[in-house]
């Protein structure tokens, strides 16, 4: 009991003590402004034709440089990445305008960027993406590097993933495998759900212990774990998606298997000096 309970211990410092240097509001003061996109993913999720919907997306300013807004408009360009989408402009989606910008307005933290969705032209089979990229910025203020792009999914199938689950884990640096048994997965939303725990954490460890798991996203049969704080973003620590190299699913974070099972890729920092550690989760729904 003493090796656990100092196990434990050992892993809550290490979550306390993370290391937040690279958090945006620690650009606030210094340096020049800098904007970005507020998330890298979007999905969009629509089965029947509910006509044109716009859909807004924020582009903020997450550093303030000499610590003040600006007292003028900053207009921050952007373009399609054209090699990297394939959804069709027309098709699944139009723009709000045709300028190829955004402002934010003096003294103004966020612009948005408006599509305009065409909800009775999503592929019903596979979804579509389109990746649109942050270029410039009026003034002095530059792109954040990280922030620069914003992928979003048009998704025309429903996942259908809540449940009970036993679940394969494997700790890839070490390769040891555990098993955890009657793992609950709870749908949060179209296409979106959450884990009760994540990798070999001990249970009840989070201080909300019902948040211990970690985000995900279906995207017909595709799996997507988007950049997240630890335990459903409890700690600044980051928890994401990371692509298979080997198997059925090379490129994926995950994938629906069947009916009954999935499987998922990711990392979560652990903080301290263990840092990343990567998991393989294979999730089969219990009968």
């Amino acid at each position: 009991m003493k090796k656990l309970l100092s196990f434990v211990f050992i892993v809550a410092a290490a979550l306390s003590c993370t290391n937040d240097s690279n958090l945006p509001g620690d650009s606030f003061g210094e340096g020049p402004k800098i904007v970005g996109f507020g998330t890298s993913l979007e999905a969009i999720s629509y089965f029947s034709d509910e006509g044109v919907v716009e859909k807004s997306f924020p582009v903020n300013l997450i550093g303030l440089g000499n610590g003040q807004t600006s007292s003028e408009p900053i207009v921050v360009n952007y373009t399609v990445d054209t090699e990297a989408s394939t959804a069709v402009e027309g098709v699944e989606y139009d723009f709000g305008d045709a300028t190829g910008s955004i402002t934010i307005p003096a003294g103004g933290t966020f612009g948005m960027l408006n599509l305009n969705v065409h909800t009775g032209s999503f592929n019903p089979d596979v979804p579509t993406q389109l990746v649109l990229k942050l270029t410039s910025a009026s003034g002095e203020t530059v792109v954040g590097a990280e922030e620069s792009t914003l992928t979003v999914k048009f998704v025309g199938c429903l996942a259908d993933l809540e449940g009970t689950y036993t679940i394969t884990l494997k700790r890839e640096s070490t390769g040891a495998v555990s098993t955890q048994t009657n793992q609950h997965i709870v749908q949060t939303g179209t296409n979106q759900f959450r884990t009760e725990n994540t990798g070999s954490f001990t249970p009840g460890q989070a201080p909300d212990p019902n948040r211990q798991g970690f985000n995900f996203t279906v995207l017909c049969g595709e799996i997507v774990v988007p950049s997240q704080g630890l335990f459903d973003n409890q700690y600044s620590n980051e928890v994401v998606g990371v692509p298979m190299t080997t198997g059925d699913y090379v490129g994926f974070e995950g994938h629906v298997i069947d009916a009954n099972s999935f499987i998922i890729r990711y990392k979560a920092n652990a903080g301290g000096a263990t840092g990343f550690i990567t998991w393989t989760a294979t999730y089969v729904r219990n009968n």
